[in-house]
């Protein structure tokens, strides 16, 4: 999906923030197999986890946001609530992303802060497999990797052979 104004801005500055924060995020929307709310603003991997982000601008609805979160939790083991105004702490369902482990970022024109760390969640294997197929083969050196990482075991030569 390609949007302009100012939602296209905070995405475009929520994937660059994300890429020098160490995420691998994903270039486009991702689709969520959840029941009500399927389209993630930003989704990301970070080690082994995936991440979703939702972004809501001063007019958008908080209410929503919280709606959302509840779905791409099936799917995501991090789940962030990205907004862009500074009274979010006043919202009534503020209390109710704390409660449930959903982060919560503020963001402005200087960067991205976080108000309220995510929980770790288990997630539903089938909902996890649909967002890694749209990740391609990202997540492909994670299941496999190279079998010295495993062992924790160096490739050092022994004293008695020689390399070539």
């Amino acid at each position: 999906m390609i949007c302009a104004g100012p939602y296209a801005s905070a995405r475009k500055d929520l994937l660059k923030f994300l890429r020098t924060s160490g995420f691998k995020p994903h270039p486009l929307e991702v689709f969520c197999p959840s029941s009500r709310h399927c389209w993630v603003d930003v989704a990301a991997a970070k080690g082994s986890d995936l991440w979703a982000f939702e972004y809501k601008s001063r007019s958008d609805s908080i209410k929503r946001g919280l709606e959302q979160c509840q779905s791409y939790a099936r799917a995501f083991n991090f789940v962030v609530l990205v907004v862009d105004r500074y009274r979010v702490t006043s919202s009534p369902y503020f209390v109710e992303f704390k409660r449930v482990g959903f982060g919560v970022w503020r963001h402005n024109r200087t960067g991205f802060y976080s108000i309220v760390s995510p929980v770790r969640r288990r997630v539903s294997s089938k909902a996890r497999r649909v967002i890694e197929r749209q990740f391609g083969n990202l997540f492909t050196p994670l299941r496999y990797g190279n079998i010295l990482d495993w062992c924790n075991v160096t490739s050092r030569c022994p004293s008695n052979c020689t390399q070539s």
